[in-house]
């Protein structure tokens, strides 16, 4: 993990459906940003996560994955995680 936040205000509801927006950048130094919206809302003008990272390991072409993650103390379980129109696009 190289940054993590709390997004104050974003609910989840069972049945809402999620994007999230990541790009990296940069070379040498890589800069990660992201940005999480309801598809109900509009796409944040501004990236909600913004990191840098200069690990030599890191700077040069790799992969995607996707981790999902739920706490210990969730009770409301099972909880189910689906993803579709997954795209990566390298930018010019």
């Amino acid at each position: 993990t190289i940054s993590a936040i709390t997004l104050p205000g974003l609910i989840y509801t069972p049945g809402d459906t999620w994007r999230i927006k990541l790009e990296a950048t940069g070379t040498g130094t890589t800069t990660l940003t992201a940005k999480l919206w309801n598809i109900t809302q509009p796409e944040p003008l501004t990236a909600q996560l913004t990191s840098t990272d200069t690990t030599p390991s890191l700077q040069s072409p790799g992969g995607i994955g996707v981790i999902n993650y739920l706490a210990g103390s969730v009770t409301n379980v099972p909880i189910t995680v689906t993803y579709n129109n997954l795209l990566v696009v390298p930018k010019n």
